[in-house]
């Protein structure tokens, strides 16, 4: 039986922007939401990414913390501040450990989460899904 949430969203109707430098990555991550039927978009670096974001409006954008030039809290500070993006869920993706500093700044800069780039697809997908529910 599908939950509430499941049922309620229709992943050929969300489109995800993903920005992150790592090509691997990009190709990891992006499968893993194309399979299940999300749109995926996809950027290289900050201003790209701002850019998608302001032309194409997706429904959530997935942020690598390390970008070269700027880094994943500049790109969500500015996007946040910007009336046309600041609707749009943002959820760091990191390699790092978060401290108690760093998920301050997140709350500060309109982060809705971030997941560690060691997550498991099906992890991923469920977390994708219940942001996207509260959005």
């Amino acid at each position: 039986m599908l939950k509430k949430e499941e049922t309620m969203l229709d992943p050929k109707q969300i489109h995800i922007l993903l920005i992150d430098d790592d090509q691997s990555l990009l190709r990891l991550f992006g499968g893993y939401l194309e399979k299940v039927g999300f749109q995926m978009l996809y950027a290289h670096n900050g201003d790209e990414g701002r850019e998608i974001a302001r032309r194409l409006q997706p429904n959530l954008i997935l942020l690598d913390l390390t970008l070269p030039e700027m880094d994943g809290y500049e790109v969500s500070s500015r996007l946040k501040k910007e009336a046309i993006t600041k609707h749009i869920p943002i959820v760091i993706l990191t390699s790092a450990d978060i401290s108690p500093e760093a998920e301050k700044l997140f709350k500060e800069t309109g982060v809705a989460d971030y997941i560690h780039k060691s997550v498991q697809s099906a992890e991923l997908i469920e977390r994708v899904k219940k942001i996207l529910s509260k959005s």
